[in-house]
């Protein structure tokens, strides 16, 4: 099984509707933060709509405090919630500060308090992501997971990374095979997949079930139907042609193509004025790396309205397929 992480700015509602048609089997909404939840704060309950398509999609919060957090988690599951995914991970200072995300490292107790809270009050699954650790020093990822379990919750999704090191080095895949040797629930493995060699990889390494994939799938939604139809392929189905291949062009969807789609579902869900804005950092995740796509990144940052986005993706679906043409 393949799962979309929460990204702040980046899981919305038209991004994961994509990554579901393009193979997701489940996906997270961006991190909700339990006071505000609670106290009803317009935005908060923005980052829990959902799009007509989300098939199994997970409201994920974080607080401090049990109460709020189960409060926030009854809230969320009224509001549409598949399941409740609580962040002991997030290494964002903002979020610290409060005693927050990876903050909760540093206290198992209030932890296991917090996470037995939510799944007390609850009756749909209860997931938790964490982090290796606050330090090297501080590793405490087996302990934190046997808190967890001990609480009730259905699944940990492990990012093996330091608080410290942020999203930098690489990820420790070793910490996810231990802790999936010392849970008896589901362990998510997550961290550093951006290709169909990352997926199977770490599969080997840690023999996990389901893998979260998240900075991978910007810019890059369909490498969730890569995976897929690799692992269809070696098992000996017909998947029929390659969708996209590298220089951004296939034989039946271009880059521009996906960028106009996820543009489009953006529109409809934000409306035209605040998709131009919105849209612009989705634009440079799916033009990294793309051969001469300088020129087409800065107009998408500068477009002054929905109709100039659509007609500069045009354009760039014009030169792409030329391009493509002139190497076939």
């Amino acid at each position: 099984m393949l799962a979309l992480a929460p990204m702040a700015g980046y899981s919305t509602a038209p991004f994961r509707r994509i990554c579901y048609d393009e193979g997701a089997d489940f996906a997270y909404t961006e991190m909700v933060s339990a006071d505000g939840l609670i106290r009803g704060g317009e935005k908060t309950f923005e980052y829990m709509r959902m799009m007509e398509g989300e098939r199994f999609t997970g409201v994920q919060l974080f607080g401090s405090d049990p109460a709020v957090m189960a409060e926030a988690a009854r809230i969320a599951a009224q509001n549409g919630a598949a399941f409740i995914d609580m962040n002991f991970g997030c290494p964002v200072k903002k979020v610290i500060r409060r005693n927050g995300g990876a903050s909760l490292m540093r206290d198992l107790d209030l932890m296991g308090r917090i996470a037995a809270a939510v799944v007390e009050t609850v009756e749909i699954p209860v997931t938790a992501k964490i982090r290796s650790g606050w330090t090297a020093k501080d590793e405490n990822y087996v302990e934190a997971g046997l808190v967890l379990e001990g609480a009730g919750v259905d699944a940990v999704v492990i990012h093996p990374r330091y608080r410290t090191q942020g999203f930098s080095g690489r990820s420790n895949w070793e910490h996810i095979a231990r802790l999936r040797e010392a849970l008896t629930i589901e362990v998510i493995g997550n961290g550093d997949v951006t290709d169909v060699e990352d997926f199977i990889e770490l599969r080997r390494v840690t023999g996990c079930r389901i893998v979260m994939i998240g900075r991978g799938a910007l810019g890059r939604p369909w490498l969730f139907r890569r995976i897929k139809d690799s692992l269809a392929i070696e098992a000996g189905v017909d998947v029929g042609p390659e969708v996209v291949v590298e220089g951004g062009i296939g034989e039946t969807v271009s880059i521009a193509d996906f960028m106009l789609r996820h543009f489009e579902l953006t529109v409809s869900w934000d409306g035209e004025r605040r998709a131009v804005s919105e849209m612009r950092k989705q634009f440079k995740w799916y033009l990294r790396g793309v051969p001469g796509a300088k020129e087409y990144r800065l107009k998408l940052m500068s477009a002054a309205d929905a109709d100039m986005v659509r007609s500069i993706l045009r354009s760039l679906k014009e030169e792409l397929v030329k391009r493509w043409r002139k190497l076939a």
